[in-house]
């Protein structure tokens, strides 16, 4: 600063000689102290660019050796307490500066709006985790002498990646699920017993607590973990986690979500145990062992009967098994206790607990979830519990602990061999959480089937073998659905010169005992066969899982349930020169359907479309009779040329 008694800007008239002279001598007395206190440089214009031109040198024109960060650190990462998400590339990370220089994990970073250096130590602890310790920023020097600045004590930060996403993990805490007791600084609350289950991917974990009356604090609640990122150091495990709070949506930011822990596996009274420590933000600071933390638990397993349990043989000798449609796979586990269910059509919304009764979370809502999880709504996986009862090779019944997506509980089973390749099975609708109410009130009657076929099996004798003739009423059914149809419908269906699916006869079983062959109307396309693979037969209704063509069936052929009833039909009829009622010609009602065999569907009324076919005898009968009526006239023709022949003579 210019001090007093030394203005410049003296109030003499601008251009007069007093002013030029009152100007060199300002100038004059003041050049000395500002030459003595290092301002000149501040003021004169040649002075200003000398400092400009020396500050330049002093920047790095280029890095030590080409100094730059791991490929793998690339990316974006949170950080807690950084209002934004830090760019890291080759060279640069984002409010510390560039690489400079480098020696192992230690990096000498160059801060150019600063212009000073700082030592940052950094460990990746996992892809998804990287974790440092770093000096203050201060005049360039060694990186050695920069980094040896940095105390045991330094704070140490955490960050987490956010872009490109990483796969999680599968969680440490195996073979859930638990019951478990927490404290979050107010005592331990283990009366109720909070629980612990795993959902259908592996990498998240459902936590349920319940509230003590007597410790403050605590709270029933939901919570979904997703596990991303696991390490050790020394005996020490870290684990970094997302939470969600299903009846809390304001826990949506990173802050609120990201999570460290420290757990520690143990066995007591000869069960598995897990001590787990939770840090109170988005960091790993202040953890030190897996029963001090911002919140501690204590996982232990649930002593129940999955591994007493297993499958019958006569369902799990065929590993992998196939709804009609094939969108749903059916696979057991080796070990025969673990059944996994797939649905490969589009994810569906996940059946939400009676007794939990959660929002969606909030990862789904942030486009946190990735499409790993996404497939999670169309997994199921079902623990064989306990088995109720059985009918050797036929039937079982059994408690099965399902879990799709995140929910789960205990439901009723029921499975039923139709034939050596044909199972179906029957499942209750809702989850319980205790396993003796699984069957409590399961009715099979009400309840629906769904019918399982394997990958290949061969064809199979067809039942009711026999010629078929339409009946006459299915023609007036399609003019009757005609005429109900829409003015605007029919204009746009106009009525097909010829359809396929139009048929006038059936052979069942009559060229192969396994083929069932329907005459169309349609001369391009005059036979569709189909090849039966299995049936069996329910209060007088038989169902057959057939597939189109004569062949074995291949995985990628369409197959469907044929739903037949064979019953005597009643005419008027003329008995002993009487009028009176007489059983007329058989009629065959068949229905077909594509899903399941489903009990509701009516025989020659439902389905994906349905027939009345009249009796024309079995293939054999049907035969002789057109034998006979060839051979009838002729022999005719020669009892009545005898006498002729006779006269003649």
């Amino acid at each position: 600063m210019i001090e007093e008694g030394h203005e410049l800007n003296t109030k003499v008239p601008t251009g007069s000689s007093t002013s030029k002279m009152v100007r060199r001598s300002a100038w004059g007395d003041l050049l000395p102290k500002l030459h003595e206190k290092n301002l000149f440089k501040a003021v004169h214009p040649l002075c200003k660019q000398e400092s400009q031109s020396k500050q330049a040198t002093a920047l790095p024109a280029r890095s030590v050796s080409g100094c730059q960060f791991k490929k793998s650190w690339q990316g974006r990462w949170f950080q807690s307490g950084v209002p934004t998400l830090l760019l890291i590339n080759n060279t640069h990370i984002e409010t510390k500066g560039e690489c400079y220089e480098e020696s192992g994990d230690k990096y000498l970073v160059y801060d150019k709006s600063d212009d000073c250096y700082k030592c940052m130590v950094l460990h990746e602890k996992h892809p998804s985790v990287l974790q440092y310790k770093e000096t203050y920023c201060e005049p360039k020097d060694s990186l050695t002498e920069i980094c040896s600045r940095i105390v045991g004590d330094a704070a140490l930060y955490s960050m987490f990646r956010k872009h490109p996403e990483v796969k999680p993990i599968p969680c440490p805490f195996k073979s859930s699920p638990y019951i478990f007791e927490y404290n979050r600084g107010t005592g331990d609350c283990s009366n109720p017993p909070s629980r612990a289950e795993s959902c259908t991917d592996d990498s998240r974990l459902v936590l349920k607590y319940q509230a003590c009356p007597d410790v403050q604090s605590t709270e029933s609640n939901v919570e979904e973990l997703i596990c991303l990122a696991a390490w050790k150091e020394g005996s020490t495990k870290y684990l970094i986690g997302k939470l969600a709070q299903g009846n809390r949506r304001s826990l949506t930011t990173d802050e609120d979500q990201y999570r460290c822990f420290i757990y520690k596996r143990s066995t007591e009274n000869g069960k598995i145990v897990y001590y787990i420590a939770q840090s109170g933000d988005a960091t790993c600071s202040g953890l030190q062992s897996s029963t001090e933390g911002s919140r501690t638990m204590k996982l232990t397993i649930v002593d129940d009967q999955h591994k007493r349990c297993k499958f019958p043989v006569w369902i799990t000798e065929h590993h992998t098994w196939f709804s009609l449609d094939h969108h749903k796979t059916f696979k057991f586990s080796q070990r025969n206790a673990t059944l996994k269910i797939v649905d490969d059509e589009a994810s569906k919304p996940i059946k939400v607990h009676q007794n939990y009764a959660q929002p969606q979370f909030a990862f789904q809502d942030l486009g946190f979830e990735s499409q790993d999880l996404k497939m999670q709504n169309s997994e199921m996986r079902l623990v064989c519990h306990g088995i109720l009862q059985q009918q050797e090779n036929k039937k079982v019944q059994i408690v099965a602990h399902v879990t799709a997506g995140c929910d789960s509980g205990y439901v009723c089973m029921v499975f039923y061999k139709r034939d050596s390749h044909v199972i179906e099975i029957q499942q209750s609708e809702n989850y319980v959480e205790n396993p003796d109410e699984a069957c409590a009130d399961f009715d099979p009657s009400s309840t629906s089937y769904t019918t399982l076929v394997t990958a290949t099996f061969p064809s199979k004798k067809c039942p009711h073998l026999g010629r078929y003739s339409i009946s006459q009423a299915n023609s007036f059914q399609e003019k009757r659905k005609r005429r109900e149809q829409p003015v605007d419908l029919k204009m746009n269906n106009p009525e097909p010169e010829c359809v396929s699916n139009e048929y006038e006869s059936l052979l069942v079983g009559c060229n192969e005992n396994h083929q069932m062959e329907f005459k169309s109307t349609c001369p391009s396309q005059s036979i569709h066969s189909y090849a039966c693979h299995g049936s069996w037969e329910e209060d007088g209704i038989s169902y057959v899982i057939t597939s189109p063509g004569i062949s074995s069936w291949k995985q990628t052929e369409s197959r469907y349930c044929l739903i037949f009833q064979l019953s005597n039909q009643i005419q008027a009829a003329v008995i002993e020169g009487g009028l009176g009622k007489g059983a007329g010609p058989p009629i065959l009602r068949m229905s077909k359907v594509t899903e399941s065999c489903d009990r509701r569907v009516k025989p020659g009324i439902d389905g994906g479309w349905a027939f009345n076919f009249t009796s024309n005898g079995t293939c054999d009968q049907s035969t002789a009779n057109t034998a006979n009526i060839i051979l009838i006239p002729a022999i005719f023709l020669v009892v009545m040329s005898l006498p002729l022949m006779l006269c003649l003579r």
